[in-house]
């Protein structure tokens, strides 16, 4: 039997992987006949020698594969693989960042059991925040939810460990034990960030900067997240009017695209096509070696409070 779980809720699927191995477990007693696969790491040759061994130790195996996609099989190749696949084999292959175009991804996504996991939207995380909440023995209710998706965005495994945190520290979460011991992400920090740009508060801007370098967080993962930032602000200001239907083609969840909208809404396009100008010189004179990477970010801070 093969399993083909794709996408980007790493989450999802290793709920979905540690479910298939528990069942397995129950049902053979252990865990000897489970082996465990990462093709970025691991010649196709140790996949497929395993997989033409019988189970020593059980009446079946389970073997869960990452990185597959990554090894650019070609059909006959996986067509082998395929057909060593045994009544006695579980072949559970794992692919967060799928290429739709590869043998891999087109042969395998038409298997019975394939599976896309997506992210969750804002109302199916808000349930599982909440139902997360009072597995935990603690309660939220639904505006502190939303304050806590702000700081730590869609990310499960973060929220997961944030609010176990939160718990521990008082059974019922409030926004101020959120402020006091949530830690935001790259993602929300410079989307503050921005907003205080956007209303030239470059000294609170250049404030937070400095508290994602106190995080260790490498300038060029905080310029990437200016640089999406901005990407979408343009694609909102485009798009003002028409709702979040166009999202998907430019794979923005719906949720950043109505803060962007907001964000947008008091900015010409003409200041964020500026904006986005100044970023790329920024990207290209760090890259170039023409400034240091700090000494860049402390300019475009400057530059795009003053747009």
């Amino acid at each position: 039997m093969i399993f083909y779980f794709y996408g980007e809720n790493s989450f999802a699927i290793q709920q979905q992987i540690n479910s298939l191995t528990q069942q397995y477990e129950k049902k053979t007693g252990g865990s000897l006949e489970i082996e465990r696969f990462t093709m970025s790491t691991q010649p196709l040759s140790s996949l497929l020698n395993s997989l033409a061994v019988m189970p020593m130790f059980a009446s079946s195996r389970l073997l869960i594969v990452r990185e597959l996609g990554l090894l650019k099989i070609d059909k006959i190749k996986l067509e082998e693989l395929i057909s060593l696949v045994s009544d006695s084999t579980i072949l559970v292959i794992v692919d967060s960042k799928p290429d739709k175009r590869s043998v891999v991804f087109k042969t395998l996504s038409k298997q019975k059991n394939a599976k896309k996991f997506d992210n969750l939207s804002q109302s199916q995380l808000t349930h599982w925040i909440q139902q997360l909440t009072e597995k935990e023995a603690g309660n939220i209710d639904n505006r502190t939810t939303s304050v806590l998706i702000d700081k730590v965005g869609f990310d499960q495994w973060q929220l997961q460990n944030e609010i176990q945190k939160l718990v521990n520290y008082d059974k019922t979460i409030s926004v101020d034990s959120i402020n006091a011991l949530v830690v935001p992400n790259v993602q929300y920090s410079v989307f503050v960030m921005t907003d205080a740009l956007a209303k030239k508060q470059v000294g609170k801007a250049s404030e937070i900067y400095h508290q994602l370098v106190a995080q260790n967080e490498p300038d060029q993962k905080i310029l990437g997240a200016i640089m999406y930032q901005y990407r979408v602000l343009a694609l909102c200001k485009i798009h003002e009017g028409e709702g979040t239907a166009w999202t998907k083609q430019f794979g923005i969840a719906p949720y950043a695209a109505t803060k962007g909208s907001n964000l947008a809404r008091n900015m010409s396009l003409d200041q964020i096509e500026n904006a986005y100008s100044a970023i790329i010189n920024a990207d290209m004179s760090i890259k170039t070696g023409r400034s240091d990477s700090n000494g860049a970010l402390e300019e475009l801070l400057i530059t795009l409070g003053t747009i």
